[in-house]
C-alpha cells in the first residue's frame, strides 16, 4: 500500500512538472522542481550562449522557469516590436512577487516596481524634472563635466597601476548623487560613498545567486538555515540603502524652501510637486516610500551601469589599441588638445560614437532584461500568452544575434559606420531596452559615456603591462574582472 501511494505521488509530481504548470505557456526547457531553468543558465556564465541554444530549439519565443515562476522570453528583435511596442500598454505592468516587494520596498513602489497609474504618473514627474535641470542642455552637461575634470586631474596625478572601476565608480555616483541630492562625494562625503557602492554591488550580485533567487521566488525556503543566508544578508544590505536614502531625505527636508519656483536637485522638485498635489487627485502618489524608492531605482540605475559600461571601454581599449589610436587621430583631426570636447562636438566625431555603441553592444552587461508582466491575454509570433504573464524582452539576444551583428563576439566598431564613414544608425542597436518600459536615464547615460570616453582619450594614451580578461563576472550586471591601467599625458 506504501509503495502505491509513493508511486502515485511521484506521478503526480511527474505530471505536474513536466506538463500541468507548463500547459498555459509557450513551449521550452523542463524545469527542475525549486530552481526550475536558473542551473542551465547559471552552468554558463553568464548566460548568453543558454538563451541563444533555448531560442535555437525553441523559437524566438518560450518559456523557462525562474525557481516557480514562468517567464515567457522574447528573444528576437521583430517579436519585441510586434509586442512590447506596437502593443505597448500590455507589457508595462510589474505587478509580481509583490509580497518580496513588501519586504524589500514595502510594496510596488518606485519606478522598476510600480504599476499602472503609479508608475506612468512617476514617469511623467521624471522626465520632466530631468528636462528641467538641462538633459540634453547645457545644464545636466555642466553637472557631468565637474566629475569629468576632477577625473581627469586625478588620472594625471596617479599615473600609474590604476584601479580603473574605483575611479569610474566614484565619478559617476557623484553626477548621480548631485542630481538626487545636490552634491558630490569629495572627501568629507567618501565614506557614505563606500556604503551605498558596496550595498548595490552586493544586491546586484544576488542577481546570479540561486540560493537568494529561490528564497525570494519560494517564501518557505527562507525557512531554511544554510539556504536562506545569503537572502538575509541581501536584506542587510537593503536596509543599509534604504537608511542613507532616507537620512538624506530628511536632511534635504530641513532646507527645502517649498516657496521657490526652481529646484537645485530631485529631491527638492520632488518635496514641491508633493505640496502642489496636495487634495488632488493624485495626491496618495507623492509620499516619502515612494521618493525613497523612486530614488533607489535611480541611484541604482544611474551609477552601475554606466560605471560598469565604462569599465568595459577602458578594457576594450586595452585589448585593441588599434581602435584608442583611430580614436585618438579623429580627436586631433576635429578637436584638437587645447579644450574639452562638449555635447556639441558630437556629430563631428563617427568613428568615436561607433565606438561607444560598439563597446555597448559587446559589453551587453545585461545579461536578462527587467522582467515585466502582461495586463492581458497576448500572442506573440502565433504563441498565446496568458493574462499576468512575466514577459522578458531579452536585450542580450539582440545585441549578439549574428543575423544583425555578424560575428556577434568580435568587437567591430566599423559595424556602426557607413562606407562613407558616417554614423550608421541600426535599429536593433536598443542597449537602453524597447518599449514604454524602456531606460529612463538613456539620455543621462548616453551623456555621460561620450563625455567621459571623449575627454579621457583625448588628454591620455591608455597602456598596461598586462593586458586585462575580458571574462565576465556574472552577476545581474556583468562586471569586469579587476584590472589595472596606465594613464600616459599625450603630447
Amino acid at each position: 500500500m506504501l509503495l502505491l501511494i509513493f508511486i502515485t505521488l511521484i506521478f503526480l509530481l511527474i505530471f505536474q512538472q513536466f506538463y500541468w504548470k507548463r500547459r498555459k505557456y509557450p513551449p521550452g526547457p523542463i524545469p527542475l522542481p525549486l530552481v526550475g531553468n536558473m542551473l542551465q543558465i547559471f552552468l554558463y556564465p553568464p548566460g548568453y550562449e543558454t538563451f541563444r541554444k533555448w531560442r535555437k530549439d525553441y523559437g524566438p519565443v518560450f518559456t523557462y522557469w525562474m525557481s516557480e515562476m514562468p517567464v515567457v522570453a522574447i528573444c528576437e528583435y521583430e517579436a519585441m516590436k510586434e509586442s512590447v511596442i506596437k502593443d505597448g500598454d500590455n507589457y508595462v505592468d510589474r505587478s509580481f512577487m509583490e509580497e518580496f516587494n513588501v519586504i524589500l520596498r514595502g510594496g510596488n513602489y518606485g519606478m522598476t516596481a510600480a504599476s499602472g497609474d503609479l508608475w506612468r504618473d512617476q514617469r511623467r514627474f521624471t522626465l520632466h524634472t530631468m528636462r528641467d535641470f538641462g538633459m540634453g542642455r547645457n545644464l545636466m552637461e555642466e553637472r557631468i563635466m565637474v566629475e569629468v575634470d576632477f577625473l581627469i586631474v586625478k588620472l594625471g596625478k596617479l599615473k600609474r597601476n590604476v584601479y580603473v572601476q574605483q575611479e569610474f565608480d566614484i565619478a559617476i555616483g557623484s553626477v548621480i548623487n548631485s542630481v538626487l541630492f545636490g552634491y558630490r562625494f569629495d572627501e568629507e562625503h567618501q565614506h557614505e560613498f563606500e556604503l551605498v557602492k558596496g550595498a548595490l554591488r552586493e544586491m546586484l550580485k544576488a542577481g546570479s545567486n540561486a540560493r537568494f533567487l529561490v528564497c525570494v521566488i519560494v517564501p518557505f525556503m527562507r525557512k531554511i538555515p544554510i539556504l536562506n543566508s545569503e537572502y538575509y544578508r541581501i536584506l542587510k544590505r537593503n536596509e543599509q540603502m534604504v537608511e542613507f536614502i532616507q537620512r538624506q531625505i530628511e536632511e534635504r527636508r530641513k532646507v527645502v524652501d517649498l516657496e521657490s519656483e526652481t529646484s537645485s536637485d530631485f529631491v527638492e522638485a520632488y518635496l514641491k510637486e508633493r505640496e502642489a498635489r496636495k487634495g488632488g487627485a493624485t495626491e496618495e502618489f507623492y509620499c516619502d516610500l515612494q521618493l525613497r524608492n523612486l530614488i533607489y531605482d535611480m541611484w541604482g540605475a544611474g551609477m552601475e551601469t554606466t560605471s560598469n559600461t565604462l569599465t568595459w571601454a577602458i578594457c576594450y581599449f586595452l585589448n585593441f589599441p588599434e581602435v584608442q589610436e583611430k580614436v585618438h587621430k579623429e580627436l586631433d583631426r576635429v578637436i584638437g588638445p587645447h579644450r574639452n570636447i562638449t555635447m556639441a562636438d558630437k556629430s563631428s566625431l563617427p568613428y568615436l560614437n561607433a565606438v561607444i555603441c560598439e563597446i555597448q553592444r559587446f559589453g551587453n552587461i545585461l545579461v536578462q532584461n527587467l522582467i515585466r508582466q502582461t495586463t492581458k491575454d497576448a500572442t506573440i509570433c502565433g504563441q498565446r500568452i496568458p493574462a499576468r504573464t512575466v514577459v522578458l524582452p531579452q536585450v542580450s539576444s539582440v545585441l549578439y544575434d549574428e543575423k544583425i551583428f555578424p560575428e556577434p563576439y568580435k568587437f567591430n566598431p566599423d559595424r556602426f559606420l557607413n562606407s562613407d564613414g558616417s554614423l550608421r544608425k541600426i535599429e536593433e542597436f536598443i542597449p537602453f531596452g524597447i518599449g514604454k518600459r524602456q531606460c529612463i536615464g538613456e539620455g543621462l547615460a548616453r551623456m555621460e559615456l561620450y563625455l567621459f570616453i571623449a575627454n579621457i582619450l583625448q588628454r591620455f594614451t591608455l597602456s598596461t603591462d598586462k593586458i586585462p580578461s575580458m571574462e565576465k563576472v556574472p552577476g545581474q550586471i556583468v562586471v569586469a574582472k579587476k584590472y589595472f591601467c596606465d594613464f600616459v599625458e599625450r603630447t
